[in-house]
């Protein structure tokens, strides 16, 4: 039995009443709600995919120190530019030397983008740095030693360069999904064959 105090404070108690109005906003809340977390493991199944593309700088004119591409050379860097020309490449990387730079100039210029150095004496670095790079392709021009280096440090995977080879080409792609990583290598060759 109730005494008169309780049966007063349940009197004074606020009765809610659900409307069509009241239920249809709680209804769309929720709809938007589940949107988001979908929307949010979408993306995170998706996730994504970045590829690198590795390659030694193209023929030198010379054994000098710091030699200009030979014609052959010019040409090979040509032929680069049309290998990668259309696999929306957002950035481009070569060493100090005149080599690397000539070979990945033609592809930078068709692109409207710069070339951004890299010293070869801090390829782990250097590697560490582009490693955090998600969602983008890099062409990344390099010399006959640096270039396997580089390609082992993010795959895990030996791979050589002779000193007569010059149109292999290295693809590095590494897709991130649920917190999961896949990294693929592919040797694939352009240009006119060497070596």
């Amino acid at each position: 039995m109730m005494n008169a105090t309780e049966a007063t404070s349940l009197q004074q108690l606020p009765c809610q009443h659900f409307t069509f109005d009241t239920f249809h906003h709680l209804i769309r809340r929720a709809m938007k709600a589940i949107c988001f977390v979908l929307l949010l493991i979408g993306t995170l199944a998706a996730g994504c995919t970045t590829n690198y593309y590795f390659v030694r700088h193209a023929e030198k004119l010379d054994t000098s120190s710091n030699p200009p591409l030979s014609t052959s050379g010019q040409q090979r860097a040509l032929a680069l530019r049309d290998s990668l020309l259309g696999k929306g490449i957002d950035s481009i990387f070569a060493t100090p030397f005149l080599r690397t730079q000539q070979t990945a100039q033609p592809l930078a210029n068709a692109l409207g983008k710069p070339v951004t150095i890299y010293s070869p004496d801090t390829t782990e670095a250097f590697v560490t740095a582009i490693s955090k790079i998600r969602g983008k392709d890099l062409l990344v021009v390099g010399h006959s030693n640096t270039v396997p280096a580089m390609v082992l440090q993010l795959t895990g995977q030996q791979v050589s360069i002779a000193d007569d080879q010059y149109d292999r080409l290295f693809i590095v792609t590494i897709t991130r999904a649920w917190f999961q990583k896949r990294v693929t290598l592919l040797q694939a060759r352009y240009g006119p064959p060497s070596g």
